[in-house]
């Protein structure tokens, strides 16, 4: 049994792996994917909502409090993973190809500091997808700023899901694409102010957050 960082589950070797864990295995998959495909309907539902919205609606005493723990559940979880993501990164050109040199490198020799950080952006990653779907279950269309940050950080989680999960990067990438499509709405229904838009126009995911 041997693990492979390509892959988010544990590899076994097919010839000694029963047919009921092969099948669980399948599921776990499945799910996974399941899963995604419902958040992302959700924040498409959200935006919809929100373009459609009642005008007289207050959105600032709309949000409950179990939304409210949610949101700084995900607040959390967002800068552990900026923070993975920054370390990866270090002083090259993007945490993604740095990210896929990792991975290489980690797979050729024994490198237990890359192997710990692979292991800390899967976990992360995993939690904050899973954060990620709870507040779509909710009105999360009644704080639409909070939406569009989401949104956005969505799309990083599936550009690194994309390079650890080999047997689902197209997947990923196709979902990537479809969160970009939906932050290029929202930014279209919810506009930066003209008086911040020149200090604000390169905002940063960890900037972002900063917000909330």
């Amino acid at each position: 049994m041997n693990f492979n960082f390509e892959n988010l589950y544990i590899e076994y070797d097919t010839e000694d792996l029963p047919y009921s864990l092969y099948e669980i295995h399948g599921l776990n998959k499945i799910r996974e994917l399941s899963r995604q495909l419902r958040t992302f309907i959700n924040y498409k539902t959200a935006t919809i909502k929100y373009r459609f919205r009642p005008k007289t609606i207050n959105y600032l005493t709309a949000v409950n409090k179990k939304y409210g723990e949610t949101k700084k559940k995900l607040k959390q979880i967002a800068t552990e993973f900026i923070q993975v993501l920054t370390k990866i990164k270090g002083k090259g050109i993007s945490y993604e190809s740095e990210l896929i040199r990792m991975l290489e490198r980690v797979r050729l020799v024994e490198d237990m500091i890359s192997n710990n950080l692979l292991t800390t952006l899967r976990e992360t990653t995993q939690n904050l997808f899973i954060t990620i779907h709870e507040l779509s279950e909710g009105e999360i269309h009644l704080n639409p700023k909070f939406l569009k940050f989401t949104v956005n950080l969505t799309q990083e989680a599936c550009t690194v899901s994309k390079i650890l999960n080999n047997w689902a990067s197209g997947f990923y990438e196709e979902l990537r694409v479809n969160y970009l499509q939906l932050y290029d709405e929202l930014a279209k229904l919810i506009p930066v102010k003209k008086a911040e838009k020149t200090v604000r126009e390169q905002k940063s995911l960890e900037e972002g957050l900063k917000e909330w």
